[in-house]
């Protein structure tokens, strides 16, 4: 069942991972008395996305509760009555305050008097990361998106779409310098099965290309390399016709057949593929962006636009980027969206304004849009607490999931509507990807390097690398080296903003050359869990000599690996190196069997003891019994076990774990 209502404990879970706070003099603000707002949001002029935001969700969420709606001015108006100060401002630094002064994703709600203080790290404030929002400069007609080609994207949620016949227009900007990797222009997404719409600069080249996916075979047109400047970018598709095209600078460059897609009611993503906030996007243009048109029909392209879109019966969504304020706004709809702060970018601000709408105003959020949302009915709200200043224990919080579904499939979040949900949960911080990385290896290595991979097996594709070569080993090292030199990962890669990922293939068919066989240990062969120690010295050997050499040219920076399966116990023959962090993969969901749960309570000991001070992760798998089912093909009762999230949550806490990833059921 791919839908959200487990949210109903992960959120509980989550909280509790943001949960430890600093008690002060206590302190009282009035907001609204008698359904009649008293008090003043301000913010400063160039408040950060984080500030402006978190003013958005306070208003509202005041309004819902009391029936006032409280204003919002800059700090430069002149203010009676009580104020809330959010975000850095000139009233924020006249009090002493500054985010200077917080630590990535720190955050502080302060009582002074007549005066509340929401504010911490904000992206687009401190050294923590630039906002991931484009940059407003001069266009095609009026203003533009400017791509930085690393961070920056821009998303149009809820796509409208016409997945049978319709049209992608836009005007870009391509500078005469290649890009490593595709540079995206428009993309869409869509789910079950996955296909997609995507118009990119090809990497490598000068030229433009239409692709779809159907889910089963794609389909695709490439331009002639283009010169550096403005074009002119439509591409038009057409189910019943079996015909896609595109159309460039007002010629056709070719067609294609064209099958159903699946990505109505999916984001728009414009200039990159990922999520708001990354610390790189996949895919991300480095070039300027004007005017974009969706229609639900094939537009003619034999002629060029000479001024902006037009706003007509065929047309589904239309931006002009004109807006000062760096929101989108649908001119086709007539609907504005504030810009929102990326899942992986700080936003201490939002945070300390969701900490005072949960902790002082009964605020809960149990699911996506509004009927998640729970709040009192108070016309009068006073706010009385302590001081609070503090940042999450666990700086890495996540589920999986890029699409999920309430009640439950077909019916899809809207994708604006799961991102505020997770800001609201508190979801991302910092990136972290620890996930099997070497299946990029078959295809860069296995023609020429045959002897780098498991030996023994008949197979034209090996289960997995021999990790005991010489020679493999440098490559790795030399590819960890390169992802920390700043060039692009290689494919299959995985990693974060600090980290390198050396999870193998997800098998236990190991090598069986003679060197890497007297690494396992023969007396975990008999161990019935999944869990095991078998082939932990012999991963984490491995490991460790990546390790090391990083730790040499890369100080300061990580290498990951998995406890997982059968390198999930603690190591007995190899002592690790500082610079390692470990995710342990832990069954918790399953824990209505004894053996299962004493088991993952063993790999959760032993790690800890063996290691006080190494960072520890989490790999929950919440997926169950979901997957089971969905490999079974049989339906399922749901698992809800709230009281344990709990308890566990405190286990997790007393290990000092450093964050949790959850493999929800919207991975089935």
């Amino acid at each position: 069942m791919r839908n959200v209502w487990w949210s109903l404990a992960v959120s509980g879970a989550f909280l509790s991972a943001c949960s430890s706070l600093t008690g002060q003099t206590a302190g009282s603000l009035v907001l609204t008395e008698n359904g009649v707002g008293r008090a003043t949001i301000v913010l400063a002029r160039d408040a950060s996305t984080a500030a402006r935001y978190g003013a958005a969700e306070l208003q509202w969420h005041v309004k819902r509760i009391s029936g006032a709606t409280l204003p919002i001015v800059s700090d430069d108006a002149a203010v009676t009555g009580p104020r809330i100060l959010i975000g850095e401002s000139a009233a924020t630094r006249a009090s002493g305050f500054s985010t200077a002064d917080f630590k990535s994703q720190e955050y502080m709600v302060c009582f002074l008097p007549g005066t509340l203080v929401l504010m911490g790290r904000d992206a687009a404030t401190g050294d923590a990361g630039v906002s991931t929002n484009p940059t407003s400069v001069e266009g095609r007609f009026g203003k533009a998106y400017q791509f930085d080609g690393v961070r920056q994207l821009a998303v149009l949620p809820d796509c409208k779409l016409n997945d049978e016949v319709g049209s992608l227009e836009a005007w870009v900007w391509l500078p005469a310098a290649t890009q490593e990797r595709h540079g995206t222009i428009l993309r869409l997404d869509g789910a079950d099965p996955w296909t997609y719409h995507i118009i990119q600069r090809d990497a490598g080249t000068s030229v433009i290309s239409y692709t779809t996916y159907d889910g089963g075979k794609g389909h695709g047109i490439k331009s002639p390399p283009v010169a550096e400047g403005w074009h002119h970018v439509l591409g038009t598709y057409d189910a019943a016709a079996n015909r896609m095209e595109l159309f460039v600078d007002g010629k056709s460059v070719g067609t294609s057949s064209y099958v159903r897609t699946t990505c109505s009611r999916v984001g728009l993503k414009i200039g990159a593929v990922g999520e708001l906030g990354g610390a790189a996007q996949g895919n991300a243009l480095r070039g300027v962006i004007d005017e974009v048109r969706i229609s639900n029909v094939a537009r003619p392209g034999t002629s060029v636009p000479s001024a902006p879109f037009e706003n007509d019966t065929d047309t589904l969504h239309l931006l002009h980027f004109d807006e000062p304020t760096g929101g989108l706004v649908d001119h086709a709809l007539d609907v504005s969206y504030a810009p929102l702060p990326g899942i992986f970018e700080d936003r201490g601000t939002l945070d300390a304004v969701y900490d005072l709408l949960e902790r002082f105003c009964g605020v809960r959020w149990y699911a996506p849009t509004d009927i998640g949302v729970v709040c009192p009915s108070e016309a009068t709200l006073v706010v009385t607490g302590h001081n609070i200043r503090r940042t999450p224990p666990m700086l890495f919080r996540w589920i999986a999931g890029s699409q999920l579904y309430m009640p439950g499939p077909p019916e899809k979040v809207p994708g604006r509507d799961r991102h505020v949900w997770m800001l609201r949960m508190r979801l991302g911080g910092k990136r972290l990807s620890i996930n099997h990385s070497f299946y990029g290896y078959y295809d860069r290595f296995l023609k020429e390097h045959p002897e780098w991979f498991a030996q023994g097996y008949e197979t034209a594709k090996p289960p997995q690398l021999c990790y005991t070569d010489p020679e493999c080993l440098a490559q790795v090292i030399k590819d960890a080296r390169d992802y920390f030199d700043g060039h692009a990962a290689q494919r299959g890669a995985v990693g974060g903003e600090d980290i390198f990922g050396l999870v193998p293939m997800d098998n236990s068919q190991w090598c069986q050359c003679e060197r890497c066989q007297a690494a396992l240990d023969p007396a975990e062969e008999s161990n019935p869990q999944f869990n095991n120690g078998r082939a932990s010295d012999y991963i984490f050997d491995f490991t460790n000599k990546v390790a090391q050499e990083i730790g040499r040219t890369h100080p300061g920076r990580w290498i990951g690996q998995l406890a997982y399966s059968t390198y999930a116990y603690y190591p007995h023959r190899v002592k690790l190196e500082p610079n390692i962090s470990v995710q342990l993969c832990l069954h918790t969901r399953n824990w209505w069997c004894p053996s299962m749960e004493a088991n993952d309570r063993k790999v959760l000991r032993e790690w800890r003891e063996n290691d006080p001070e190494r960072p520890l992760y989490l790999w929950l798998y919440y997926c169950f019994p979901a997957l089971n089912a969905r490999s079974g093909n049989y339906r399922y009762f749901p698992g809800f076990f709230a009281h344990q999230v709990v308890r566990q949550m405190k286990l997790y806490h007393d290990a000092k774990i450093a964050g949790i990833f959850i493999e929800n059921s919207s991975e089935c």
